[in-house]
């Protein structure tokens, strides 16, 4: 069966995943430490800081640092989800540092009921006519979900962005759907990755290729043949990207305390000093 197929490529993708990143698979295990419950894969997003995660626009304490280059057309977002989550809505402001809410009017994703823990990608609407390449945006993510106390609270993360044109856009992004129930279950097929991104469907998860249809001239096994061929290079990138962005955020993180280690009493003490006169 094309499922079993799929499984089998899945699960070895993931299990060589939990060889290289410390068995964290759909990043479980770095909800509170470098993300909150739902975080960006692709484009890269800013720091997370868990004292700001619910706080508007961009629940993080970190402006601008880095930008990534997105097409003009055909784009998607990649999430990594450590918990289920509700409401999930994507937004667009254009401009160099959009610091206010209501910067991001413009909704480029369809409302997305519900994720559970895994990874899952969408396509972005049709972005104005008038963008051109070289733009400025920061594309926000706005989410329910509980943590800590297990009230429902709304958490914001942004990704800052700058449009190239589609054909000047060779970056392979990992475009992934599937979710940790697909693996505990044994009872459901993961959707299919892509590599580029172009796989998955506006406000929903990019469909799986599994389904087949007797007038088809390909048969089941011609059809998970050229599937495994797809999946397996969506997966050594998904593997690949998955490991360098945790690494990110942990080095991240660990900057940002050893900055605020190397304040030492005497420093705190002249600043009180000058503060009092």
């Amino acid at each position: 069966m094309i499922s079993n197929r799929y499984k089998a490529v899945l699960l070895a993708s993931f299990a060589l995943q939990r060889l290289v990143s410390g068995a964290e698979v759909h990043g479980a295990g770095a909800e509170g430490t470098v993300m909150g419950p739902v975080a960006f894969l692709w484009p890269d997003d800013r720091t997370w800081d868990a004292s700001q995660d619910n706080t508007a626009p961009c629940g993080s304490s970190a402006g601008v640092t880095n930008r990534t280059e997105f097409p003009l057309d055909q784009g998607s977002v990649a999430l990594t989800i450590a918990d289920d989550a509700w409401n999930i809505e994507f937004h667009i402001a254009f401009g160099n540092n959009p610091t206010s809410e209501s910067d991001f009017s413009e909704q480029v994703v369809s409302n997305i009921s519900s994720v559970q823990p895994g990874h899952q990608c969408y396509k972005l609407e049709a972005l104005p006519d008038s963008l051109t390449a070289g733009t400025n945006a920061t594309i926000q993510l706005e989410y329910w979900s509980s943590y800590d106390d297990g009230k429902n609270e709304t958490f914001y993360a942004c990704a800052d962005v700058t449009f190239v044109e589609a054909s000047a856009f060779d970056a392979q992004v990992p475009c992934f759907n599937v979710t940790a129930s697909d693996f505990d279950s044994g009872s459901s097929s993961p959707s299919s990755a892509s590599s580029t991104g172009t796989a998955s469907s506006t406000g929903t998860a990019a469909p799986g290729n599994s389904s087949s249809s007797a007038s088809s001239s390909l048969s089941s096994a011609d059809k998970a043949g050229i599937a495994i061929g797809s999946v397996l290079g969506g997966l050594s990138l998904l593997g690949a990207a998955v490991f360098f962005w945790l690494y990110r955020k942990r080095a991240a993180a660990k900057a940002q305390a050893a900055s605020a280690a190397a304040v030492t009493p005497k420093e705190v003490e002249e600043a009180a000093s000058v503060r009092s006169h």
